[in-house]
């Protein structure tokens, strides 16, 4: 069995995979904002399961969580970022504060997390690194500018990451879901004040976006039985596509991103000359 060291267990992704990963045997250190939510997690796993309050963003509180999880288990062999949240508005109408602040959850708290364990997992030469990003992290969405931006960012991070610590036993996957059902439309910021010049494409976007809650056709316990399933594998993808939405996105960026390149090859390679 392994240990788990799982961020924002208080629903969804994180809060399934907490739940799939203790009933499976494992133990398990859940850890979230507000740690009173997983009461009902840690009265059904006692012997397995801790409970820890997790903001992703605080220095102080990762260094305590990784620090506690290790004096209670001894090791951490699975890494799961999920901690996130989501922000909707165009660019130009997005206020600095809310950019800092989505970035700051969504890549920051990932990096840190990770960054502290990573010399855990070197010393041991194992572990399994789960990154949930998003469809967002592998193409841009209008309406989703900062968030897209967070996302690429820890896709990227991640890719890097992998490239970095493969040889030293480490594995990465990073998780690129479609619409999954979770609080992340309802709990995420919102400037829905559209200026005119931009209303053909967001009050679209807008219609989407309210009509989504609860009709996602992902499933947070799916995701879950997916990171289960791909800790147990010797050669697991470095990028999981989750669900139809997503792999329609994704084959569609690639054929656009490969029909540009075909189109404009020749001004590309002009590109390198000795002047």
């Amino acid at each position: 069995m392994s240990v788990w060291f799982i961020t924002g267990c208080s629903t969804g992704i994180g809060r399934a995979t907490a739940e799939a990963a203790a009933a499976a045997g494992h133990q398990v250190v859940a850890t979230a904002r507000r740690p009173e939510t997983l009461a009902s997690l840690a009265s059904s796993y006692p012997d397995t399961v801790l409970t820890l309050p997790l903001e992703v963003r605080d220095d102080s509180q990762v260094a305590a969580a990784v620090d506690a999880a290790l004096a209670r288990f001894g090791r951490v062999d699975v890494l799961v970022n999920n901690a996130g949240i989501g922000f909707f508005s165009t660019i130009e109408e997005s206020g600095q504060e809310d950019a800092q602040e989505v970035m700051d959850a969504n890549f920051w708290g990932a990096a840190k997390v990770t960054t502290a364990l990573l010399p855990h997992l070197r010393a041991q030469r194992s572990g399994h690194i789960f990154t949930v990003s998003s469809i967002a992290g592998v193409r841009g969405s209008a309406g989703l500018g900062y968030y897209c931006a967070a996302k690429h960012a820890v896709s990227g991070f991640m890719e890097a990451l992998s490239a970095e610590v493969s040889h030293l036993g480490i594995r990465v996957t990073v998780l690129e879901p479609g619409p999954i059902r979770t609080l992340w439309i309802p709990s995420g910021a919102k400037n829905q004040e559209i200026l005119p010049d931009y209303e053909p494409v967001m009050k679209p976007f807008w219609d989407r976006i309210h009509a989504l809650p609860g009709n996602q056709p992902g499933s947070p316990a799916a995701t879950a039985e997916a990171m289960l399933r791909l800790a147990e594998e010797p050669d697991p993808p470095l990028h999981l596509i989750c669900g139809a939405h997503a792999v329609t996105q994704t084959r569609a960026k690639l054929d656009r991103l490969g029909a540009e390149v075909d189109a404009w090859e020749d001004l590309s390679l002009s590109i390198d000359r000795k002047d």
